[in-house]
C-alpha cells in the first residue's frame, strides 16, 4: 500500500523515525559510556551495563524499523512495546535534557503508529 503522490507515506516514515530514534540511543550510550569512563570514580562495570542496555534499545529500535517495513503485525507489535518501554524507564529514571528529547521523539512516535495502524496491521 503505497501513498498516493504528494502524501507521507506512514511505513516509510515510521522505520525512518525508529532508525534516527536508534541513532540518538546509540549517541547517547556513547556520550554516557565516555562520561563514565572518563571519570575516576571506578564505575567501569556500571559503564558496561548502561553500554549493554544502551547497545540493546539500539537494536530493538532497529529491529522493530525494519520489521515494520514488511507490514508484519508482530513488528508493529513489538515497535509499541519498546517505546511503551523506552518511555516508562525514561519517566522513572534521573530525567535530563537527553531524556526529555528521547521522551518527546518516542511519544511522537507511539502516537504515529497508533494513528496510523491500518498501514502496519491488518485485521482479518
Amino acid at each position: 500500500m503505497n501513498a498516493p503522490k504528494g502524501q507521507i507515506n506512514p511505513v516509510k516514515t515510521a522505520q525512518i523515525l525508529f532508525f534516527v530514534n536508534a541513532a540518538i540511543w546509540l549517541l547517547i550510550g556513547v556520550i554516557s559510556m565516555t562520561r563514565i569512563l572518563a571519570s575516576s570514580s571506578g564505575q567501569h562495570i556500571t559503564a558496561l551495563v548502561i553500554a549493554i542496555l544502551m547497545l540493546g534499545n539500539v537494536g530493538a529500535m532497529l529491529i522493530a524499523g525494519i520489521g515494520i517495513g514488511k507490514r508484519n503485525r508482530w513488528f508493529y507489535y513489538f515497535g509499541i512495546l519498546v517505546l511503551l518501554i523506552n518511555i516508562i524507564l525514561t519517566i522513572t529514571d534521573q530525567f535530563g535534557i537527553l531524556d526529555f528529547v528521547t521522551l518527546v521523539f518516542d511519544v511522537i512516535l507511539l502516537g504515529f503508529l497508533i494513528i496510523t495502524r491500518s498501514h502496519f496491521v491488518t485485521i482479518r
